[in-house]
């Protein structure tokens, strides 16, 4: 029975120290052109491993100076004449645990994102509440701090 319990114990191991190892992401925030409203996602890709790599993917694939790579695959719909996004990319490790991106689900989470020092999320109950939050800051609905809606859970949220 011991020797049940320290191999049940050795075999939870691995799933434990993975839980504290550092994930990269590329943050994707979609703004529709003369308004506030902003869509952010958390993009994951097993073959990019180093923040250099993925800033490397920003710099080319994102930015159109070369093709090919298909890294963090997702696709920015069109949309009827008169509306256009913005997007913006942002490379970024983390220990925080993330759900899974799903196109199809509804951006019902509200974040504060903060990428000033660092990149830090913070959740809200709803838009108004987080553009309430960031009124008296210089930098408010920037590209370095902004509300967004999220289909995505973070961390304990």
């Amino acid at each position: 029975m011991r020797a049940k319990g320290i191999l049940i114990g050795l075999l939870l191991l691995p799933g434990l120290c993975l839980a504290d190892q550092k994930q990269l992401y590329l943050l994707g925030n979609f703004t529709y052109k003369g308004t506030p409203v902003t869509h952010a996602v958390l993009f994951r890709d097993e073959r990019v491993t180093t923040l250099e790599q993925c800033q490397e993917f920003v710099r080319n694939q994102v930015r159109g100076s070369s093709r090919g790579k298909n890294l963090f695959r997702h696709y920015i719909r069109q949309l009827p004449k008169g509306i256009n996004i913005h997007p913006r990319y942002t490379c970024f490790e983390t220990t925080m645990p993330v759900s899974r991106w799903s196109p199809r689900d509804f951006y019902k989470y509200i974040f504060l994102i903060d990428l000033r020092n660092g990149v830090s999320f913070t959740p809200f109950p709803d838009t108004n509440s987080c553009w309430s939050s960031i009124r008296k800051e210089r930098e408010k609905h920037s590209t370095r701090l902004f509300c967004a809606r999220m289909n995505q859970r973070l961390g304990d949220a």
